[in-house]
């Protein structure tokens, strides 16, 4: 399935881009189906019409994880591969956020935040 889908993906002219969140639950069956995404829909070629993102609770993937199989094979697959590291908001920002978000005053979406 993954090759087709691989196919498909190539044969837009836009970029295509898959988000998975909480990559510190997915298992070896999800992460391999990941990779071979990558490799067949065009991430690893100069067209670049494939990005994934995945995230994960820091200190939680370790050596044994999937997920670092598929970081440590990166390179090797001819995907580029960057990190990223996002610290925490802090209270007043992410309350700032929730009243714009909202159309409401800050004070009034404090205890939201």
């Amino acid at each position: 399935i993954m090759p087709v889908c691989g196919s498909v993906i190539r044969s837009y002219d836009a970029p295509v881009t898959l988000f998975l969140d909480d990559l510190q639950w997915a298992d070896s069956a999800s992460i391999a189906a990941v990779t071979q995404l990558l490799c067949s829909s065009g991430s690893s070629t100069k067209q670049k019409q494939f990005f994934f993102v995945g995230c994960h609770r820091e200190g939680i993937i370790d050596s044994a994880h999937p997920v670092w199989e598929l970081v440590c094979n990166a390179e090797l697959l001819g995907v580029s591969f960057s990190s990223l590291k996002l610290d925490s908001m802090a209270e007043d920002t992410l309350n700032a956020m929730v009243s714009e978000t909202l159309c409401v005053l800050p004070r009034l979406t404090r205890t939201l935040s």
